[in-house]
């Protein structure tokens, strides 16, 4: 049986006391622009202008969850690096 080396072990350790990544948001924000799209289509103006102000907040946090899971992977690396 290998022994892990004192890398492995310490980036193992730091794995388990990490907290955890949530899972792809994209979907969930799909589903909700959906929803909000056929509220918006009943017809009403300011429905739709109120769609169109959430649809962008929601493309904001897309965009924000997505930087935030390239610098978790960014900073994840350079701490492989350091150990």
């Amino acid at each position: 049986m290998a022994r892990k080396s004192v890398k492995r072990v310490k980036i193992d350790a730091a794995k388990e006391s990490a907290p955890k990544v949530p899972g792809d948001t994209c979907p969930s924000i799909d589903y909700v622009q959906t929803i909000v799209s056929q509220i918006a289509e009943r017809g009403d103006t300011w429905a739709t202008k109120q769609a169109e102000v959430i649809t962008e907040l929601l493309e904001y946090v897309r965009d924000s969850n997505y930087e935030l899971r390239k610098s978790s992977k960014y900073w994840y690396d350079k701490y492989k690096e350091s150990v």
